[in-house]
């Protein structure tokens, strides 16, 4: 099968790369600069690469030509503005899905959304109706609404939940912290319980995704995450484990966390720098909840996570450790936790 991925460069984007060619896929891959790709994979034979951008129509042409399903991963996580969300997520998806589908237009689209674009749930449910609290979750939901509107062909849209595994930045603090014994600041009053997924069985699932999902009901909305569900201060003490290291947390009150946040949004919309607190993503972290059940995934496409929650800390610390990115002291316990 010949396929389109978008965000190849990325976390999830490069574990997807590397699944689809060791599968025997042929992958055209839509990247802004072919350098980010992984260095092993730059020089595979079943790989093209396609300069362009979602936001630059005109890179797009001629993207679609022979592929049999569109991976869609590509997009923006943290930005300055409101507006910069919605360019990318958004209207990027639409002029994606416009361009792909006046040369594949019965290819399979997989839409790799995520749990913001569903809202603060315990659980949430495939059929609840979304309820996104922050920017970056209104545009992932509204990229799969644009897709419903340009796409013609058959399309399955994968609402993952916090992401985690070896090459993600986004946990990689956590990790140190407790692999040095330092403090982690939770809020006073963030969420009870969060829902996880370990980066390889989010492929395993956009796999499953690829080969069935032309028989899926069109638009079909699943949620991707492991059955565990811990609280943040257990996830922490997961984490300490993971690297033989202690959890130490100090509590912030919600007050001061809105406070700061206040103090860093405009410095945000000023200097166009994102920063990883402001008023928007406090609202996601001040949420009762973010959790979700995956049954409908596994109904519908056979998706079983294979990694525990104590399994997949361990694979990831063992990776961090690996690529030197924990501290000596932590290697041996990381090694020795898988």
């Amino acid at each position: 099968m010949r396929l389109l991925l978008t965000g190849a460069t990325g976390f999830v984007g490069g574990a997807a790369l590397r699944a689809f060619l060791d599968a025997g896929h042929r992958v055209r891959a839509l990247v802004r600069d072919p350098r980010g790709l992984p260095g092993d994979l730059a020089a595979h034979p079943a790989l093209e690469t396609h300069a362009g951008s979602l936001v630059s129509p005109d890179s797009l042409q001629g993207l679609g030509a022979g592929v049999d399903a569109v991976v869609h991963l590509a997009g923006v996580v943290d930005a300055p503005r409101a507006a910069d969300f919605q360019r990318v997520n958004c209207d990027g998806t639409r002029r994606l899905a416009e361009a792909v589908a006046r040369a594949a237009p019965q290819a399979i689209w997989v839409q790799v959304s995520s749990l913001a674009a569903t809202g603060p749930g315990d659980p949430s449910r495939d059929s609840d109706p979304p309820q996104p609290v922050s920017e970056y979750g209104r545009s992932k939901l509204a990229g799969e609404q644009v897709l419903g509107q340009a796409w013609p062909g058959p399309r399955v849209v994968l609402r993952a939940a916090a992401v985690y595994g070896p090459g993600d930045v986004g946990f990689l603090p956590f990790f140190r912290a407790a692999a040095a014994g330092r403090v982690n600041a939770l809020p006073a009053k963030g969420p009870a319980r969060l829902s996880l997924v370990h980066v390889d069985d989010l492929v395993a699932a956009l796999q499953l995704a690829v080969a069935g999902g032309a028989a899926l009901e069109r638009g079909r909305v699943l949620h991707i995450a492991a059955p565990e569900r811990p609280s943040p201060r257990e996830l922490l003490a997961a984490i300490a484990t993971a690297v033989g290291g202690r959890s130490r947390i100090v509590s912030v009150p919600t007050a001061l966390l809105w406070t700061v946040a206040a103090l860093a949004t405009p410095s945000r919309r000023l200097w166009g720098r994102p920063r990883y607190l402001s008023l928007d993503k406090a609202r996601e972290l001040t949420a009762a909840a973010w959790c979700c059940e995956a049954d409908g995934a596994t109904a519908a496409l056979g998706w079983v996570p294979r990694y525990t929650l104590a399994a997949g800390l361990a694979h990831t610390a063992a990776a961090y450790a690996s690529a030197g990115l924990l501290p000596k002291s932590a290697t041996a316990a990381a090694r020795s936790a898988t």
